[in-house]
This record gives structure tokens, sequence and C-alpha cells, in this order.
């Protein structure tokens, strides 16, 4: 119906138009004597209205030739509308609506078969009103005059900086006027005409008129044109060399974007700068008028090149796909720059937008001012001449108008009036009214003063001026559209591709998406269903993904990996992320740094889970991202690496011996980790927790607890005979006996236990003879005491795993330090037997598990079942075991710093690597506790001496790396007098890694103390 309404609204304007100029031009001026003096007058503001008339059919008709499923569905909506018909209440429908709706799809059927343009011009011939156009040579001749003028015009323009927008579509215009002039008459265009005919077919075959919408001209005159014209010779010419124009018509449009895009290029810069300037809102009020002038003339500059490149972009693209010839790698980058010039044009239009809408209303008086400084001499030359024609023998220039002075009166008085409408219509506003009748007026004011002084060529520039700046936002969107993209859509991906591959281009990436995304404006205007607009959305935006934020995500990554193994590589990343703006695709913004940053967090995790020996070549790459491109990762949270239920604690307990010789107790996290030397070709190794020991008393229920430290209490058993008959040798005994008897000498000494003595016994006990695996007698003890810990530690772990499932299962039971029973409560409820039974069960079952959790101490217990058999006189020769503590926290502060240092070794050695042992400390802990030994220990003050000792060295050897690095003057001569001391520079740092390593054995020695105190309380 809309359809229907437009065509129908336009017939009547266009019918309405022609008979007017039809009466104006007609030859029976008597009976039209309002009319007489504009018979000789050129009116081309109207003959190029008509011309826009007709595009418009022409335009329409091309749409639907485009469309194929038009006349398909309007078939199929024709047999519907049958159906309709026949039932129209069952349609919810009244029956004159059918009827009429029936009769515009008849009349669009009839418009489909034959088109709008060539039912327009039938039309015009059959209809009695406008059959005298046939006979009208006036109208004929001045159809054809205004149609050459008009192609001269314009092509003395084309293809140069000065071309006007919309122009090109005019010539189509004129081409319909061409045609209906061909149709309205037999005979031939002139020579001239013919000549101007041709040369519009040679120079521009193919027009393009409106967004995908392209005319090739000489196939249009041939479809058009009535079939007498087909053996018009001039059209024959062209015809004949078709193929050839339309190859070098291509050709030259390459040519131009090789060539004209430099030009522009630099054009445009200089334009964005002067155009920069001139809108700067610091101006003088005194130059408010050349500022203006500066204003206008960048403006109009700005729209002509937008509208140059407008038309290199679509036509080179189109012409291509017309022509079906690919276009070049190198054409393909050069229009990908002319279409972010183009867009680049539109943002700084859009970015000094306030400025223009400022200024637009000024400007447009500026102009109008200027074409009323040059009509205001000509309206005051028609005055003189008419004051002058009342005078009597005088004879001005409007005598040469006419030979009758009433017609001259007549042509001056309409000339004047003429001119008083034009100057009033320069007193308002550019709206499209005044324009139309400001033109009318000029058109009037040249045909009948064509012989006063006056610049027509100026004032045809200040019109054309004036209907750019009236017209500013109207035109800037025209030329900067590039709708036309969204039926060329394959090139999206390949221009997204180059941007990328170039890093210098990475700020195009807006501009392109912008200039894809006027597509939408498009769908938008046609109304499309909101599914089309999501889907041209998501197209955009997965080229987007596709192109650019794929590629540099794996090019990120790729990179890190590559900086990570060598800190010399150069960067490989075209784009840094965090230089990219956030995206706007229509109504949502993409923003390409967090994307490359959702890329890599989630790539991090994932390969750090699947292989967790990685975990820190990925934590050195998320650092790596942040200082290198700015990126702001989340830190590598990877779970607790075990599975729900995680190692049994009764394999464990069946194989104890096992499991506490091949791990290592962390006191402070009650966490047992595998030696390294037990998993020789694995990559990772086990852990056991509290949790494990928790899922493992779901499991096997409550009483686990009692096996485990039952399993532990044989297991220490065999390990204190062991123990006693490392004491019982001959040897180690001699070694003790000797140290029992300085300690009882030396026993008030306030300065504890001397370092030196516990190193001598170290060293004695090291020439007993080495045990298996080449340790010496004091290492394999101290594995011993070292299991035995682990043991005890194992204990503790399953004593707080029960705690663990205990508070798990019985979260929403009472607090049992209340003691509420429920088989009490039940009684009191009066509920039934069946019900106070099993909370008697309940009561039970809780009392066990708080007997069993709480109130047992199974470090008391393990403790007490060996204290009184160890320290019977059977077992003197375990009295002085205190006295061999000094050395074994020696040798076991020696071990922990070389197993520390292995660490980050990577060679055969690193089997040995450790970096915890806490069982050790809660061994001898246990051990003196078990013998009654704490107190002997105590009175050693070993742990005070060591330190003071390893302070003293430290000290030392501090000052005399001082004074080597004293260099020259007085104060060091005088030291070195003072010290007498000469140390030479390798020396000096000799000296520095003592310290250091001595600083390390301290640290180790105070670790040893701090787990030992925390040993003691728990068993205390």
């Amino acid at each position: 119906m809309e359809f229907s309404e437009i065509v129908c609204r336009l017939r009547e304007v266009l019918n309405n138009l022609v008979r007017q100029v039809d009466s104006i031009y007609s030859a029976d001026t008597k009976n039209n004597k309002l009319c007489a003096s504009f018979t000789t007058i050129h009116m081309p503001s109207v003959f190029s209205s008509f011309a826009d008339g007709l595009t418009v059919f022409l335009i329409m008709d091309e749409i639907i030739a485009q469309n194929g499923h038009i006349k398909h569905y309007a078939s199929l909506f024709m047999r519907m509308l049958n159906a309709v018909k026949m039932e129209p209440v069952k349609f919810c429908m009244a029956a004159e609506n059918v009827d009429c709706l029936e009769r515009v799809v008849n009349q669009c059927d009839g418009v489909l078969e034959i088109g709008l343009f060539q039912r327009f011009v039938q039309d015009l011939m059959l209809n009695e009103s406008t059959q005298k156009l046939r006979s009208n040579k006036r109208f004929l001749e001045e159809n054809f005059f205004c149609l050459r003028e008009g192609l001269l015009d314009i092509l003395s323009r084309l293809d140069s900086l000065k071309e006007v927008p919309s122009e090109r579509r005019r010539i189509v215009g004129y081409m319909a006027l061409f045609i209906l002039q061909s149709w309205l008459t037999v005979d031939p265009p002139e020579k001239k005409g013919a000549r101007v005919i041709v040369e519009v077919l040679r120079r521009l075959p193919v027009v393009h008129a409106d967004n995908n919408i392209r005319f090739v001209l000489l196939d249009l005159l041939l479809a058009q044109l009535p079939p007498s014209m087909t053996s018009w010779s001039p059209l024959k010419e062209v015809m004949k060399e078709s193929a050839a124009i339309k190859n070098h018509y291509l050709l030259k449009m390459d040519e131009v974007l090789s060539r004209d895009s430099q030009t522009i290029r630099a054009s445009l810069t200089s334009w964005i700068a002067a155009f920069h300037s001139s809108m700067s809102p610091m101006m003088q009020l005194s130059e408010a008028q050349a500022t203006l002038e500066i204003r206008t003339k960048q403006i109009i500059q700005g729209l002509l090149l937008a509208n140059r490149l407008q038309h290199i972009l679509r036509s080179t693209i189109d012409l291509h796909v017309l022509f079906e010839i690919p276009i070049k790698k190198e054409k393909l980058k050069s229009l990908c720059h002319v279409s972010v010039l183009l867009k680049a044009v539109e943002n700084v239009f859009y970015r000094k937008h306030f400025e223009i809408s400022q200024s637009l209303p000024h400007i447009i008086n500026l102009v109008q001012s200027h074409i009323e400084s040059l009509l205001q001499p000509v309206k005051a030359q028609l005055e003189q001449d008419l004051s002058r024609r009342s005078q009597p023998n005088n004879m001005t220039f409007l005598s040469s108008l006419t030979r009758s002075g009433k017609d001259a009166d007549t042509k001056a008085i309409d000339s004047l009036a003429a001119v008083d409408l034009a100057l009033k219509m320069l007193q308002g506003g550019g709206s499209d009214t005044r324009q139309v009748v400001f033109h009318l007026a000029v058109d009037v004011i040249n045909g009948t003063s064509g012989h006063l002084e006056t610049d027509h060529s100026r004032v045809r520039k200040l019109i054309s001026k004036l209907a750019l700046i009236a017209e500013y936002d109207t035109v800037v969107g025209a030329v900067t559209n590039c709708s036309f993209l969204y039926w060329r859509r394959e090139m999206m991906s390949t221009w997204f591709s180059m941007v990328y591959a170039q890093e210098d281009r990475a700020l195009w990436l807006q501009y392109l998406v912008n200039a894809f995304c006027d597509g939408l404006r498009l769908l938008k205007v046609s109304k499309v269903n909101v599914s089309s607009l999501d889907s041209y959305e998501m197209e955009i935006e997965k080229s987007l993904a596709n192109e650019i934020i794929e590629p540099l995500c794996r090019d990120i990554e790729t990179d890190l990996r590559l900086h990570v193994h060598s800190a010399h590589l150069k960067g490989s990343v075209n784009v840094n992320p965090t230089k990219l703006k956030p995206l706007r695709i229509s109504s949502k913004y993409i923003y390409i740094k967090s994307r490359v940053e959702n890329y890599l967090n989630a790539a991090f995790y994932n390969h750090a889970a699947m292989a967790p020996h990685d975990w820190k070549t990925y934590s050195e790459m998320r650092h790596l991202a942040e200082q290198k491109y700015g990126l702001e990762l989340d830190d590598i949270h990877l779970p607790g690496q075990k599975l729900e239920q995680g190692v049994d604690l009764l394999e464990i307990m069946h194989n104890i011996h096992i499991f506490v010789a091949s791990h290592t107790y962390n006191i402070n996290t009650q966490v047992f980790i595998e030696k390294v030397s037990n998993a020789p070709n694995r990559k990772n190794l086990i852990t056991v927790g509290v949790k494990h020991v928790a899922n493992s008393i779901r499991t096997h229920g409550i009483g686990i607890i009692s096996t485990t430290v039952n399993f532990a209490y044989h297991f220490l058993a065999q390990k204190f005979v062991g123990f006693s008959q490392f004491l019982l040798d001959d040897h180690i005994q001699s070694c003790l006996v000797k140290e029992y008897r300085f300690w009882k000498g030396n026993k008030g000494n306030p300065n504890g236990y001397p370092y030196e003595r516990a190193e001598t016994v170290k060293k004695d006990i090291r020439k007993v003879a080495l045990g298996d695996g080449g340790l010496t007698s004091l290492e394999h003890f101290r594995h011993l005491i070292s299991e035995m810990g682990n043991a005890l530690g194992l204990v503790r772990m399953v004593r707080s795993g029960g705690l663990n499932y205990s508070s798990s299962t019985c979260g929403f039971v009472y607090d049992m330090k209340s003691r509420v029973s429920f088989e009490d409560a039940s009684r009191e409820l009066n509920l039934q037997e069946a019900v106070i039974e099993a909370g008697k069960i309940l009561d039970k079952s809780l009392d066990n598990q708080y007997m069993s959790l709480e109130k047992t101490n199974y470090f008391k217990i393990l403790t007490n079942v060996f204290s009184q058999e160890l320290q019977s006189n059977e077992n003197a020769h375990l009295r002085e075991f205190f006295l061999l503590v000094p050395a074994l926290t020696i040798n076991a502060a020696e071990a922990m710093l070389e197993g520390k240092d292995k660490i980050l070794k990577r060679s055969r050695d690193a089997v040995n690597a450790i970096f915890t042992d806490d069982g050790f400390v809660l061994g001898v802990a246990y051990i003196l506790k078990v013998l009654g030994q704490e107190t002997q220990f105590d009175s050693l003050h070993w742990f005070t001496s060591a330190t003071q000792h390893f302070k003293k060295k430290i000290f030392h050897l501090e000052g005399d790396t001082e004074a080597g690095q004293t260099r020259g003057g007085l104060s060091g001569l005088n030291l070195w007098n003072q010290k007498n001391l000469t140390v030479s520079n390798e020396e000096t740092q000799n000296l520095k890694t003592d310290v250091r390593q001595l600083q390390k054995y301290l640290a180790e020695l105070e670790l040893i103390q701090f787990g030992f105190v925390c040993a003691r309380t728990f068993l205390y």
C-alpha cells in the first residue's frame, strides 16, 4: 500500500509539472497572456526536478529487477487474496477493504510487468491533457536544451575535486529526459546534443545512483528507448565499442585509485589540519566574517573530498563485481585505505558538529548576503530603466527586448518581481521551499535580464554553495555513507586481516567497523526485523573475532612462550591490545583487551591443569603479559590437585614403613609430601593431607583411627629397637660418655653447650663405617628419628582428619558440650518406643564419637606406653641421648640446606631435593619426652649457644669484609694499620660468600628451633 501511494503521488506531481511547463511553452500565447513573457526563458531547475522524479521511477525499476523474489511472492499473495475474497469474515476483513487491496495488487502487478518508468511514459502519451506535448516544439527544444546544458555542466566537473555530490545521479535523470524526448518526437537529436549523449556514454558507461543501484547507461537506453532509436547511428557506434569502453573505464578507475588516492590523501591531511584550526573556539569578533569565509571553504572542501572518496570506493568495487574481474591485493589495500579515509572525514565532521552547528546559520546568511550583493545592482538597474521608460524619447536596453513597448514593460516588471522574490527568499533560512522558489526566480532573472551586468557563473557557484550548506547534515550523511558495503560483506574479513598484518594500521579498525556498520542504518531504514539486524551485527563481530581477536590471542600467547624461554627475542605481535580502544558496533562495544585477557586466563588455567608441573612457566607468562602488554590476568587458581577420595588411609596404614620413609612431613600445614627420589620418572609428587584422611574415615568408619594408632605403635616399637642398638655401639657410647662428663663439669655454665663440641661429636661419629647408600651412621640415625616423627605426624593428621569428618557429619547436631539427650527429649514428648530407642542409639553414637575425638590424647598414649620401659635400668645406655641432639641438629641443618639447593637444579643429584622435614624435630621432641630428658636438654641451652656462635662468626667476617673494601685515604690507612690486614678483591668476595652461607646456616637452625618448640607443644 505504501509503495502504491508513493508511486501514485509521484505520478500526480510529475503530470502536474508537465502540464504546467507545457502551458508555459505552449505556442498559443494569445489565450495564455500570463505566461507570454516566460516562453523564451530557460528553466533548468524545473527540468532538473522533473529528471529527479523520473530517476526515482528508474531506481524503483532497478530495485524490482534485482530482487527476483518480488514477482514470485506477489503471485503467492494474489492467490491468498483470492481465498480471502471468498471468505473475508473468516480472515477478519471487510469486503470493501479486500476489493481495495485487490485493486492495488493488480496495479502493482501491472507495474511489475512493464516497469514504472515505461508505465509513466505510456500514460503521458495516452493522457488527453498531455498528448499535445508531441506538437509542442518549444517544450521539446527546451527539454533537450536543459538536458544538454546540464550534462555539459556536469561533464566539466566530472572526475575532479570540484564534482558536487549527487551529480552522477542527475546524469541518470537527464538520460531519462532524453528517453522521454525520444518517445515524444520522431526526429533524432541534433548533432550537438548527440555529441553530448555519446560523450557521456563513453566517459561514464556506468553510473551508481544509490547504495548498490547501478545503471549501465547504454543498457538503460537500449531497454527504454523506442525501437526506432536503436538504428540511431551514434548509438550504434557506442554499441560496437561497448566492451572496449567498459574495459577502459575499469582500467581508468584502477588508475584513479592508484594515482588520485595519494593526491586525495595528501589533500585530506592538510584539510583536517586546516579544518581543526578554522573550527577552533578561539575567535576574534573583529574577524568574524573572515572566519566564516574560511569555515565555509573548509566545510565545502571536506564534502567534496568525501564525495570523491566515496565515488572511488564504490565504483571500483562494483565495477570489478560487474565485470567479474578479481581485485588484486594491492588494490584491496588501497580500497581499504580509501574507506578508512572516508570514515575519517565523517569522524572529523562529527567531532566538530557543535562548532559547525553554531556557525551554519551565520554561514548561510553570509552566502545569502553575497548573492544579494550580486542581485541588488540588477534590481537598481531595472528600477532605473523603468523610471526612464516613463520619460519620452529615451531608448534603453529594454527597448531591445521587444519591439512592443508594452511587452518590454511587462518583461521588465516580471524581471523586477523575480528579483524582489529572490531577495525575499534570501531573507530567511535555507529551507527546501525557499530554495525551490529562489531557483525559479533566478531562472526568470537569467532569462529576462540576460543583457544586464550580472556575473551569472558566480551566482551559480554561490547557489550551489548555498544548497550544500543548507543541506549540510543530509549531504554529510550521504557522502560518507558506506552502506553499499553491505552487499560486499565478503571484503570484511580480507580488510580486517590486512589491518592486523600491519602494526601501524591498528587505528584503522574502528573506521572499518564504522564503514560496515553503515549497513545497519540501511537495514533500519528498510524496517527489517530485529533478527536480521542481530544477524548482521553477529557477522561483523564474528569477522572481528576470526581475523583480529583470535589471531591476536594466539600471537600473544606464542610471543609470551618464546619470551619465557629467551628474553632476547623481539616481539612478534603486530597489534598491542592495550592501545586499541573499545570497538563500537551499533549498540554494543567490543573490548579487545578484555577478550585477550579472557582467552589467556582460560588458556593458562587449562594448560596448567593438564600439566601441573608447568604451573611456574604459565605464572611467568602471566607476569610477562602484564609487564609487556599491560594485560591484567588472574592468578592461576588451580584446584588442590587431588581426587575427592585421594590416597586411602588403609593402604598407608598397611605400608606405614614405606610411607614414612618415602615422604616428608610439614608440621604447619599437616601435609605429607612425596620425596623426589621416590618419583624419579614422574613430573608430579603425591601429597597427603587432612582432607584425604577425612575421606578415608568417611569410607571406612571412625574405627580406622584406633587401628592407625595401633599400627603406629607397632612401628615405633620396631624403630626403638634400632634406636637402642645404635646407642649401644661402643664408639657412640665412648663419645657420649665423654660429653656427659663435660656436661657434668660445666652444668652451671650460662653460655650453654659449645657449638665446637657438637661439631667434634659429629666428626667423631662420621668415623664409623658408612651405611647403605653412602650415608654415615649419624645420617642413618637421623633418618630413623625422622621416620619415627613422620609416624607421629601421621597420627596427628589422622586425629585432625577425624575432627574434620566429625564437623562435616555433625554440622547440624547440637553442641556436644551442652549434653542434650535425644532419649530424654523423646520421652518428654511421649513419642513411640521406636523413636525413643532411636534417640538412645544416637546418644550412644555421639558419646562414642565425642570420647574418641575429644577426650583421647593419642600422643600421651604413645608416650606413656614406651616411657616406663625405656627409662628403666635395662636401657641405661639411652640416658645420654640428649647429648647427641646438638650433633643431630647440625647434620639436619646441613642436609636441609643441601636439599634446598638441589630444588632449582636439574642434575641427577636433584632427586635428593627436599624443602621440609619436620618429622625430625617431631621425632627428637617425642624421644626426649619418652626418655624424660627434656629438662636435661634444656640445660644445654643448645640453640642459644649455636645462634651466638654463628652470629659471632658473621660479625667477624663482615668486619673483615669492610676492612677489605676500605681503599685509599687517611681513614683507610689507619683502619689498615689497626687490623694489620691486606685483603684482595677476590678474598673479599670469598668472605661475602662465607657470610651468606653462615646466614643460611643460622636461618636453618632457627627454623629447626621453631619446629622443635612447636613439636614439644603438641606433645604436652
